[in-house]
């Protein structure tokens, strides 16, 4: 089994999954991760969860959480 979250980078896109470095993250978090356009910022709409090994693309792409505040 390997853990992954789930990210989407426009709001009705699709959904691609990414190794959560053993960060705990939660649904509506954000993160910069590295895919093959380069580095991205998505927002994690699965958070971390275990899938078969055959259900994934190996290796993942690393993600980093972020923090985010709104300002009005």
């Amino acid at each position: 089994m390997v853990e992954v979250i789930g990210v989407r980078f426009k709001k009705a896109g699709k959904i691609y999954y990414f190794d959560p470095c053993e960060i705990q993250m939660t649904t509506d978090d954000y993160v910069i991760v590295e895919t093959v356009r380069g580095i991205e910022f998505g927002k994690v709409v699965i958070a971390n969860k275990q899938v078969d090994e055959e259900d994934v693309v190996l290796p993942l792409k690393k993600s980093f959480g972020l923090q985010m505040k709104r300002t009005n």
